[in-house]
């Protein structure tokens, strides 16, 4: 029996001895610490609760770019089994044309309004966390989340460049990321993030029309590649999906009042990113 125990302690020795204390793997490192640019498509799919005849409904793609920081650093160099500091900024912008078939108008005939919706999105998220290496050389990464985004809504051009209906929101909330290394080069992440989007609202300044919301939720989903090609140069992919909400407003004394509405967003990037 005690040969058999000092076999199998020699074994786990051996076993502690051929895996140390766990520390993030250079892959990992060399696709979380970079600056980046990319370019984008992003498709919308808006739907608003108003009880006239058919709704306002958008549809639609919009190209764009996007540009950001992240940096993945150990809290105590040289110990690795300290956790790492994580932080991150990124801004995203997409503009374009989607489809808006909405209620009823009036001056329309009384028909529903089919027109183009002269769409801006903009976003800016930081991030800040910690990083815990996992086995197999990855990252285990939870994060808190603060930012703001803004859809700027111009159906069938009316109010000219930058006029029309101005949706936009602060958003806060918490994530998780994972960092898997692929081989020597090859890092492949899934990030999953839940909001709270708060002091938003919906203006149009064309018609002195402001209106704050409530605060509701968003659900976001990422899916990454970084691939290292040459040295300090990256280049990366992913695919995101997220879903949110506007409360809406109660009716005002003419009883008038933004509806509760709701947003899909999906999407596929590209770009390059040089790590350091």
């Amino acid at each position: 029996m005690g040969q058999k125990n000092l076999g199998l302690g020699a074994v786990l020795g051996c076993a502690l001895l051929a895996h140390p204390v766990l520390a993030a793997s250079p892959p990992v490192l060399a696709a979380e610490n970079n600056f980046e640019i990319n370019l984008d498509v992003m498709h919308t799919q808006y739907h608003e609760n108003f009880p006239a005849p058919g709704g306002d409904d958008e549809a639609g793609w919009d190209p764009g770019f996007g540009v950001g920081a992240s940096v993945l650093l150990p809290t105590q160099p040289g110990n690795p089994g300290a956790l790492d500091y994580y932080a991150s900024l990124a801004y995203n912008f997409n503009a374009g044309h989607i489809r808006y078939y909405g209620h009823t108008q009036l001056y329309q005939g009384n028909e529903p309004l089919d027109a183009a919706d002269q769409a801006v999105f903009q976003r800016i998220e930081a991030r800040l966390g910690a990083g815990f290496p996992i086995l197999g050389g990855g990252e285990s990464i939870p994060f808190i989340i603060g930012g703001y985004q803004a859809w700027n809504r111009n159906v069938d051009f009316t109010y000219g460049v930058g006029g029309g209906e101005f949706y936009h929101s602060g958003l806060f909330g918490a994530g998780w990321k994972f960092d898997q290394p692929i081989g020597s080069a090859l890092v492949a992440s899934l990030t999953g993030a839940f909001y709270g989007l708060a002091g938003g609202g919906n203006s149009n300044a064309y018609i002195d029309f402001g209106r704050g919301f409530g605060v509701t939720p968003e659900e976001r989903v990422d899916l990454g590649l970084d691939d290292a090609i040459a040295g300090h140069f990256h280049m990366f992919s992913s695919a995101f999906w997220e879903h949110f909400n506007y409360s809406g407003t109660r009716p005002d004394a003419f009883g008038d009042y933004e509806p509760f509405n709701t947003t899909t967003q999906f999407g596929l990037n590209i770009g390059a990113a040089y790590s350091f």
